[in-house]
């Protein structure tokens, strides 16, 4: 097989593992997935890792909840990768790299522990995990040096993504009720309102 055919692209790695395109940078970025950079700095899978994964992992259709957190995280990834759109926000050309870099890992950390709210509602251990994550993101932005109002601007911007992906799902996806929409919606406010919440209380502590 030659080099051309071996190596591919994210776009086609998702499709062959059969999950968004952010699935896949994600399990990259943990060290799950074994990839190379192109001179570009774009990655590129080998079609035997990928085919080893699926060997070995049992992958099931994505829930609506997954095709949710995934759409958002998509639509943040290309709002950070187009910069000029980012930049434009006080909030974030305020954050170091580091900070950046610690706010993406949050980010993927909190998608997660979303799916599996909506995943078992009743649960409040991932409401915990949302505590847990609202208090790093105060902590680290506290420290960054931004105001209470620029912290809150910086959390609507990026749940304003899960919002609209919810409104996007709901407008296409004719098998589900508008109330079963309206229950997701409700238990997605619930986990993001711990991690808005949270952020507060660091900062009032900070006062």
């Amino acid at each position: 097989m030659s080099n051309t055919s071996e190596w591919v692209s994210l776009g086609e790695a998702a499709e062959i593992i059969g999950v968004h395109p952010a699935t896949i940078r994600n399990w990259a970025e943990r060290g799950e997935l074994p990839f190379r950079r192109t001179p570009g700095g774009h990655r590129r899978f080998r079609r035997s890792d990928l085919q080893n994964w699926l060997d070995s992992n049992r992958i099931t259709q994505p829930t609506e909840a997954q095709m949710v957190v995934q759409s958002a995280l998509g639509r943040a990834r290309l709002e950070i990768g187009e910069r000029n759109k980012i930049t434009e926000q006080d909030w974030y050309s305020t954050l170091n790299t580091e900070a950046r870099s610690i706010m993406r890992q949050q980010g993927l950390r909190l998608m997660e522990a979303l799916i599996r709210h909506l995943a078992n509602p009743a649960s409040k251990t991932e409401l915990k995990t949302a505590q847990a994550i609202g208090q790093v993101y105060g902590d680290l932005l506290q420290r960054q040096g931004l105001t209470l109002s620029q912290a809150l601007e910086g959390y609507f911007y990026f749940a304003d993504f899960l919002l609209e992906a919810v409104i996007q799902m709901a407008e296409t996806n004719a098998t589900r009720s508008p109330g079963s929409w309206g229950d997701m919606l409700h238990h997605m406010n619930n986990f993001t309102r711990e991690i808005l919440v949270a952020m507060i209380i660091i900062y009032e502590q900070a006062a």
